[in-house]
């Protein structure tokens, strides 16, 4: 082990164990699904692909490694609980052919998960992450398309911005191990574009409660020092000095967004908030 890593260890294990834990909604597979909990659901399945990587990439090269490693184990857990409570609703065709699909590539997925990580193994991963996500992001259109209700299409924005927090991460740690260096800094930038680009959309959308808008609020305050520490340098050494930083931020907006989704959600399906 590096300096570099110790040190990030040492730092990162500690600020990433005080982090609030993202609510993710508990036994899905016993929920009983409608449209807007299935393009949740769904959604979060294009964070969790991103998530797994980012935690496999911090645990690689010892940046809160412990930290990493339990990220890694709960969204496995996570990405297969989703797909089981998937399976009980398939509203339309596009659906019906997604899910076995995407099942196949999380199967191989998974198994590139397995065993310590290494540059080899994070390199395997890199279009195999990106097929992934291409596939949870068509089975959650294919959701949305089922009904196309103004909040059923927010909820699928701001469910996007879930997958946007992990996948800006992702890149990053992608960058400090000097792997894909290229394409990794130029998706960083247009995830920042993205994300920026669909914070103003929710900020702006007239037709949410004031809870929602509370939320997106929040979302933008975690998001400031995140990208700060994204995009603070494309100086290797110094982003590995920023390292636990953004892996810190990374879950901070995460949580901040996954309160937005559960918000919109809640506004879809005709609850209080």
């Amino acid at each position: 082990m590096n300096r570099f890593q110790f040190c990030a260890g040492l730092l990162g294990s500690a600020a990433l164990a005080a982090l609030p834990i993202p609510a993710f909604p508990q036994a899905a597979s016993a929920q009983r699904l409608d449209a807007p909990g299935a393009i949740d659901l769904a959604g979060r399945l294009r964070m969790l692909s991103q998530r797994c990587t980012k935690a496999y990439l911090q645990w690689g090269q010892s940046i809160a490694s412990d930290s990493a490693r339990a990220l890694l184990q709960e969204s496995i857990s996570r990405y297969e609980a989703h797909m089981a409570a998937l399976k009980s609703f398939q509203p339309n065709p596009a659906v019906q052919a997604s899910l076995p699909q995407l099942q196949t590539l999380w199967s191989q997925f998974k198994a590139l998960l397995a065993g310590e990580p290494n540059r080899t193994g994070a390199a395997s991963l890199y279009d195999a992450n990106e097929a992934m996500q291409s596939a949870a992001h068509y089975l959650t259109v294919s959701y949305s398309n089922s009904n196309g209700s103004p909040h059923e299409h927010l909820i699928g924005l701001a469910g996007r911005q879930r997958m946007l927090s992990q996948r800006m991460a992702k890149f990053f740690f992608y960058r400090t191990w000097e792997l894909f260096e290229a394409p990794a800094d130029m998706e960083m930038h247009l995830s920042r574009a993205h994300f920026t680009a669909v914070l103003t959309q929710i900020e702006a959308a007239r037709h949410i409660t004031p809870a929602a808008q509370a939320a997106a609020t929040r979302l933008r305050r975690a998001w400031e020092p995140y990208q700060q520490a994204l995009f603070a340098s494309k100086d290797t050494a110094t982003m590995r000095t920023n390292a636990a930083q953004v892996a810190e931020g990374s879950e901070r907006v995460l949580a901040a967004a996954e309160d937005l989704v559960a918000l919109l959600l809640a506004q879809a399906q005709g609850k209080s908030t």
